[in-house]
């Protein structure tokens, strides 16, 4: 007679994977909720600093591409609303710069401000241009100096000071709630989460 094989019993996870896994979702959380918090003073109006691209590159030097890509997807989300662009525009933008961001510190960038900064540089220049080609290029909107000018450049100079306190903010966060794991176990649940 053939004897039916039991599956092995999934084992309860150790304090530390559990202490590891709640920490990951504390920290996620925090990130979404910082992400959320640097959209709410856009929505002012007038010339103002795009708080979400450097909170973006922030949680994107930290987390896994899945993560990042949702994140991406409401910061862009949260300039179409707050710069009356069409919908969904910059949503694409920011879903491909953070995932940019993401694979670059990933693979081969160092986590340091240094690296930050000239990627939140880099990001917010092209979403300038991005702009201008939109407005101008395409729409055909009148007084192309003048956009440039007066609107896009002040507001990525603005956001590139912007991206100091948004840094200081977030480091603190990064550094109580990444801890090093113990186990491998626990290694792996923190990879995957």
């Amino acid at each position: 007679m053939k004897t039916k094989q039991q599956k092995p019993r999934r084992q309860r996870r150790t304090s530390s994977e559990q202490r590891t896994q709640r920490r990951n979702l504390l920290r996620k959380t925090f990130s979404m909720m910082l992400l959320i918090l640097c959209t709410i003073p856009m929505l002012g109006g007038g010339l103002q600093p795009i708080w979400v691209i450097p909170a973006a590159i922030c949680i994107c030097m930290n987390e896994d591409l899945y993560f990042c890509m949702a994140a991406g997807v409401i910061a862009g989300f949260g300039i179409d609303l707050a710069c009356d662009s069409i919908l969904g525009v910059n949503a694409m933008y920011m879903v491909i710069l953070c995932t940019a961001v993401c694979l670059l510190f990933a693979q081969i960038l160092r986590r340091s401000f240094v690296h930050y900064f000239i990627l939140t540089a880099a990001g917010v220049f092209l979403h300038s241009a991005l702009r201008y080609l939109l407005t101008v290029g395409i729409f055909r909107a009148e007084g192309k100096e003048m956009f440039w000018n007066s609107i896009l450049l002040p507001s990525a100079l603005l956001t590139l000071a912007a991206a100091l306190p948004v840094y200081l903010l977030y480091l603190p966060l990064t550094r109580l709630l990444t801890k090093c794991v113990r186990s491998m176990d626990a290694a792996a649940i923190r990879r995957d989460f």
